[in-house]
């Protein structure tokens, strides 16, 4: 790393007066426990060596594109990360990642966006599925499209719509059981006060396939699900100093096979930012939900987690080029729907996981960008060897010309 950033000299232009960016970066990460391993297991029996430990850098580079044409706007970006394990060689992979918007406004009543995004990345090696730890490396592709669009039936009344596709494919076969494909749609009508305040009622249902059928003893289980949401919602300035973006109200999961899985509950999310001075904002959140399938436990779809979860992101501005940050979180995650369960071949588990993260970021100017992190998760479960702790220590450089 001490290269990428030695090469450096000077100011770099940007291109087409600032709309796009090409950037490279670099990093250098200490993992104490990158399979997540229990402290009650043997690594040298499970990994076939004694340390849990490892090094591994990250090279990345991409573009980043911010076009205006007119009242259009079009955005997105395209990187890739190469990742190489100085031990665990099995865990070397290049992601791909893309983004793409187009923000477009047809007069002064409609606008929307259309997208879409790609990721290509190894799932987590802490993801659970049938009660127990997958550690085997698995690609996962996740794909979506969206289409929404508002339109302000009066200066105070806005409505809004959307349509929007997900599609997962897992690289591992074993793991084929879990791909899947969701179709959703959404509409939600708002107020807005004179001081562009809002508060409305929103609506979501959501059309999930999932064509592999799963064998449990002597059976092959459909988990398709159809799902349904509908909340209150609000996105409200309290002051000049903060603001606060929340809704509540309940989910529904009705399952194609075993209706006995079929679950409903209450739901919120709450997420408040409080900026006292110009140097200090405090990011506070809080959500009841049924995690997305690109959230917890990313991949794994012949289950689904409730999750229940607060944290905290404190930002400080020491000078002009640098600032410290950190995040405390809790998280409750609550495996349900999982067939196995329902047919007694897999016990019922909770996880909970606590993270704390400091960084220190310096920018000595626009174009560079140096981080140091540390990081320690630890995860506590009802089920045996569901337990881990890690530290996680990491360095960064970042170029965008």
């Amino acid at each position: 790393m001490a290269a990428a950033i030695l090469v450096w000299e000077g100011d770099a232009h940007a291109l087409a007066d600032g709309q796009l960016e090409p950037f490279a970066s670099y990093a250098v990460t200490r993992d104490d426990n990158v399979f997540r391993l229990s402290s009650q297991s043997d690594p040298a029996s499970v990994l076939g060596t004694p340390s849990t430990a490892d090094t591994y850098s990250t090279a990345s580079a991409g573009l980043n594109f911010d076009v205006p044409a007119g009242r259009q706007r079009f955005v997105g970006g395209v990187w890739v990360n190469d990742n190489s394990y100085d031990q665990f060689t099995v865990l070397d992979f290049t992601e791909v990642h893309g983004r793409a918007a187009w923000q477009w406004q047809a007069g002064d009543a409609f606008s929307g966006r259309i997208g879409a995004t790609t990721d290509r990345a190894l799932a987590s090696l802490a993801n659970v599925q049938g009660g127990v730890q997958l550690s085997t490396p698995n690609a996962l592709h996740t794909r979506k499209a969206f289409l929404d669009a508002a339109y302000l039936l009066t200066p105070r009344w806005r409505l809004a719509g959307e349509v929007n596709w997900l599609e997962q494919a897992n690289a591992v076969a074993a793991l084929a059981v879990n791909d899947m494909t969701i179709e959703g749609v959404g509409l939600e009508l708002s107020w807005r006060s004179p001081a562009a305040n809002r508060i409305g009622l929103a609506l979501q249902a959501q059309d999930a396939s999932l064509p592999n059928l799963q064998p449990v003893g002597a059976s092959l289980i459909d988990n398709s699900y159809q799902q349904s949401r509908v909340r209150l919602v609000t996105d409200w300035t309290l002051s000049g100093h903060s603001h606060l973006i929340a809704s509540a109200g309940m989910v529904s999961r009705r399952y194609a096979q075993l209706p006995e899985r079929d679950f409903e509950t209450g739901i919120f999310h709450a997420a408040y930012e409080w900026t006292p001075t110009g140097k200090f904002t405090l990011f506070a959140m809080a959500r009841r939900d049924i995690a997305a399938p690109d959230e917890v436990n990313a991949g794994v779809n012949v289950s689904f987690v409730l999750e229940q979860s607060i944290a905290l992101r404190p930002v400080y501005r020491l000078t002009e080029k640098f600032s410290l940050s950190g995040v405390l979180s809790l998280s409750d995650w609550e495996y349900l729907g999982d067939p196995g369960q329902t047919l007694g071949t897999v016990p019922p588990r909770t996880d909970r996981v606590r993270n704390a993260v400091l960084t220190l970021a310096y920018q000595p100017m626009r174009v560079l960008r140096l981080e140091a992190a540390l990081r320690r998760e630890t995860r506590t479960s009802t089920v045996a060897l569901g337990d881990y702790e890690v530290q996680v220590a990491s360095i960064s450089a970042r170029l965008a010309f």
